[in-house]
């Protein structure tokens, strides 16, 4: 019988078999699927590989390997390479840092490079004041802003606040130094337009002003008079920061000076926190006789680290600053006033650049310093970049053209300004000790108290007036002495520092060699390898 006609017959003679044959073959269809799907899900889903794969963060890579290249204390960067770990670049490139470093705060590390070149070369985005930040009282919580100087023509000045106002509320809170607080210090320095609660320089009739920030120019060349006593034709410059890019200011100010044939100079740098050896130069051989501006003298000599010395030495660089450079085209013998001794006005206030002047002009003429013992400040500076030069503003570590996208964009913004020298003057003498610049003019500061300020330039402000006593013999009148307070309201130093401030307190910017700034670390790197041309 065929098997065909078999199974109809059993099928309609067992009704109950039929639904039991139908429930087998239903079952092992879905067996046979079970089957098959596992082996293809077995096939596609192989066991995940479990190894981490990691490397190095590239911008603390970047810190590494710029800081073992360029830093003064490059020898101490052996066993502190960066780890798979190391994903803060701000707190490792503190580790790196020299004892003595890390102690005054010189190096630092930033993520806004364009920002700190902008802040060098005087066209930051600021609000144009210059403060001085004090506790206002015994705890320590409350802060009060002393205005010390405002640029002109700046949102600041803009506002009508002048030297000698007081500054003592943001937004209408208290200022303080607690980060997450409405009143935060550093919205005084910050991005965003706020409200401050101002008060005279007695304290009194407080007013309110908005102000918002924007792009400035912060010309250094402050303040310039000229004042004839007893027979005496008295010069004064007051000069807020060394920036070359106004270098031509300085001209414009000494061949006023020159012109009017003055016999003395009082170079007023109590708030001076610095700037860049060109401009310090530059100024420098405005000052100085003759003699040594016309012949190019030195006026200070570099000491780095000992393969960056040797580089120097080898590719015939100069490690020397001379006097009498030209700058913006203009030759300083032009306005130079060939005096045999400068007067400058210098206290706690003033680092960095403003000691380098200082120091560096005793060797050819007698300077007399007015104030008290200086911040403190005897090394240089550059700006390191990780393959941008910025207009040759910056020292590369990498060749941009051997690096991916992806590292590009990830170190873009950071840049670094790490200690890379010391400076000495022409005879190469420091003053590493005792560490700052001690005065022949003792004069107690004043500046705690705002009630015995004058504007800048007034005859009767105590660190002038002494000045002008000294070069006229007339003994400091009695309107100046008058002006004395004592500080009652127990107004203290704070050590909080305007952050453009701050950096260039730090140390002197300095001015690598332009092939030193385009292809460092591969010149570096031959001269390990000894294969150095």
């Amino acid at each position: 019988m065929r098997l065909d006609l078999f199974l109809k017959i059993f099928f309609k003679r067992n009704v109950s078999m039929k639904k039991l044959l139908l429930f087998v073959l239903i079952s092992s269809l879905m067996i046979s699927f079970s089957v098959s799907t596992t082996s293809c899900r077995r096939n596609i889903d192989k066991p995940k590989d479990t190894t981490i794969v990691t490397k190095v963060p590239v911008v603390s890579q970047f810190v590494y390997d710029g800081m073992s290249n360029y830093y003064l204390w490059a020898a101490e960067m052996a066993g502190k390479k960066p780890a798979t770990s190391s994903t803060d670049p701000q707190a490792y490139f503190q580790t790196l840092l020299n004892a003595k470093d890390k102690e005054m705060g010189w190096s630092w590390i930033t993520d806004d490079v364009d920002a700190l070149l902008a802040d060098f070369s005087g066209t930051p985005v600021d609000f144009g004041w210059n403060l001085s930040l004090l506790w206002a009282d015994q705890a320590r919580t409350k802060i009060v802003a002393f205005v010390k100087f405002v640029y002109p023509n700046t949102p600041a000045a803009n506002a009508g606040i002048v030297r000698g106002n007081v500054i003592t509320k943001i937004n209408g809170n208290d200022i303080v130094s607690s980060t997450t607080a409405s009143g935060y210090y550093q919205k005084l320095y910050g991005a965003d337009q706020i409200t401050v609660t101002v008060e005279d320089q007695n304290y009194q009739n407080p007013t309110t002003k908005i102000v918002s920030p924007a792009q400035i120019q912060t010309n250094p060349v402050l303040k310039d008079s000229i004042y004839e006593i007893n027979g005496k034709k008295i010069g004064y410059l007051f000069y807020a920061s060394f920036i070359g890019e106004f270098n031509d200011r300085l001209y414009q100010t000494f061949t006023k000076f020159k012109t009017a044939g003055i016999n003395d100079l009082v170079l007023d740098l109590r708030y001076n926190h610095g700037g860049a050896i060109s401009a310090a130069s530059f100024l420098a051989s405005l000052i100085a006789p003759q003699g040594p501006v016309q012949s190019k003298s030195d006026f200070t000599i570099l000491s780095y680290n000992d393969a960056i010395n040797q580089l120097f030495d080898q590719r015939g660089w100069t490690r020397k600053d001379v006097l009498g450079v030209s700058s913006k085209g203009l030759d300083p013998l032009g306005a130079n006033l060939n005096l045999p001794r400068v007067y400058i006005i210098a206290t706690n206030d003033s680092y960095s650049a403003a000691e380098l002047i200082t120091f560096c002009l005793k060797p050819y003429m007698n300077v007399i310093h007015i104030g008290s013992n200086t911040g403190g400040k005897f090394t240089g500076s550059w700006t390191i970049h990780a393959y941008d030069s910025h207009n040759d503003k910056a020292v590369t570590v990498y060749d941009a053209t051997k690096m991916s996208n992806e590292d590009k964009f990830a170190l873009k913004k950071w840049g670094m300004q790490p200690i890379v020298a010391k400076y000495t003057d022409k005879n190469g003498a420091d003053f590493v000790s005792p560490g700052h610049l001690v005065p022949n003019e003792v004069v107690t500061s004043q500046e705690n108290d705002t009630r015995n300020w004058k504007q800048l330039g007034d005859r009767n402000d105590y660190l002038l007036a002494k000045a002008i006593s000294l070069i006229t013999g007339i003994p400091v009148s009695g309107a100046a002495a008058a002006t004395i307070h004592r500080n009652v309201y127990g107004f203290r130093e704070s050590n909080l520092f305007d952050p453009v401030d701050a950096r260039l307190k730090e140390s002197v910017q300095l001015i690598p060699p332009k092939e030193l700034r385009q292809k460092g670390s591969e010149l570096i790197m031959m001269l390990k390898q000894g294969n150095f041309k």
